[in-house]
């Protein structure tokens, strides 16, 4: 019979964006891989006794959740060509249009999940390339690494022929997904720009059928909000296109949003919506900062996310530092928040934070550990995430 396993090390908890648990010397105890238990060492030591026990000399914090990465651009993560509609059409659409063939599929599969488990994401919403198999290999592996919610890109429109899909296939292929996956499911137009009015309205109803996710792109660049206004000119903004749509609600999750006006935020706060904010992927392609201060005047919910292959790593970590470095002049964003906003929050807006996010007792046991031998060690929490934010330090998930 397998006993707890407790693990010894600087540990740190979040609770919100303002408040993380915090324990110089603590303990975590594992077992079955839940939580039993977590706390000063001296403390669990007394209350467990003679349990196995890890010497870690490590910093232990939860596993990351990304909440906006595109898995098929993995490959071509960092290749910047200007902004986001030149950079779509001369990067990163040939290079999804490979996942066409299963062969390729299988073989970048493999190099993502891997990467994942090396930079300790266990968490996050994916968008696949249109494709069905490479959208249900997505899944599949998603099952087995963690919790992940996966969408195929629609994308009916103003798309490459080799891209580009009849709104009645895509209709009836997201159909398909949504009653077999439901919510681990996320309905998934490309952007307003590449969608029919026809095929997102009728995609939004299946979601709420199913109790699917959804997930798209908001006002990222300005040529792209230009875009939207020339192919919806019976809308006011950006916002009220997928308003109209059926788009926008509680399970629905939006990226970027950096160009929005006041009354589109009021839209988004009243609608439930959340947002993807992807700071690395915002100064790789210049588009702009997104407000993080009007985001939180208007209380929307939201968490950080890589974006690869806008953003150039797959690492929370590297986000965490851009958000802290980005938002420095207008916002008082604190290493806390931001370790927040790369675990807890991302859970919360999928909606698994009763087992998933932070290291509360009875949760799973999803932790990252980082050697305190590589980092500047202090008393401060603050000082403490600052250190690994902005270091190099490697980072492990333990088999449990």
């Amino acid at each position: 019979m397998l006993k707890p396993m407790i693990y010894r090390g600087t540990i740190l908890n979040p609770q919100s964006s303002t408040k993380c648990d915090f324990y110089v010397d603590g303990g975590l105890v594992v077992e079955k891989g839940k939580i039993l238990d977590v706390g000063d060492f001296a403390k669990i030591a007394e209350k467990f006794g003679k349990q196995k026990i890890t010497d870690t000399k490590s910093i232990i914090i939860p596993a990351f959740t990304d909440i906006h990465l595109h898995w098929v651009q993995n490959r071509v993560k960092g290749s910047f060509g200007g902004t986001l509609l030149p950079w779509l059409k001369n990067y990163i659409w040939p290079e999804e249009a490979k996942f066409a063939k299963e062969k390729y599929t299988d073989k970048m599969a493999r190099k993502f999940s891997k990467e994942l488990q090396q930079n300790g994401t266990k968490n996050g919403i994916i968008y696949s390339s249109i494709h069905k198999y490479s959208t249900e290999k997505a899944i599949e592996d998603g099952k087995k690494n963690g919790n992940f919610i996966i969408g195929n890109v629609l994308m009916d429109q103003n798309s490459p022929d080799y891209l580009q899909v009849a709104t009645k296939k895509e209709i009836e292929l997201v159909e398909y997904f949504a009653k077999k996956y439901k919510n681990k499911y996320a309905i998934t137009p490309r952007f307003a720009p590449t969608c029919t009015m026809e095929l997102m309205q009728k995609t939004a109803k299946i979601a709420k059928k199913y109790g699917c996710f959804i997930q798209t792109h908001l006002s990222e660049n300005k040529d792209e909000i230009a875009w939207v206004k020339a192919l919806f000119p019976d809308q006011k903004s950006y916002t009220e296109v997928y308003l109209k749509a059926g788009l926008l609600g509680k399970n629905t999750i939006v990226g970027h949003c950096i160009h929005l006006s006041n009354d589109e935020l009021k839209i988004l706060a009243k609608t439930g919506t959340k947002i993807a904010h992807c700071p690395t992927s915002n100064v790789a392609l210049k588009s702009g900062r997104m407000p993080v201060e009007k985001i939180v005047k208007y209380k929307i919910p939201f968490a950080l996310a890589t974006d690869i292959g806008a953003g150039p790593k797959l690492s929370m970590l590297d986000v965490m530092k851009s958000y802290l470095k980005i938002h420095k002049k207008f916002y008082k964003a604190t290493p806390i928040e931001a370790l927040y906003r790369a675990t807890l929050a991302g859970a919360e807006i999928m909606g698994i934070n009763s087992k998933h996010g932070n290291l509360n007792k009875g949760k799973q046991a999803e932790f990252v550990m980082m050697k305190k031998s590589e980092l500047k060690m202090s008393d401060d929490k603050n000082k403490i995430i600052g250190s690994f934010v902005s270091s190099n330090v490697k980072i492990k998930i333990p088999k449990i």
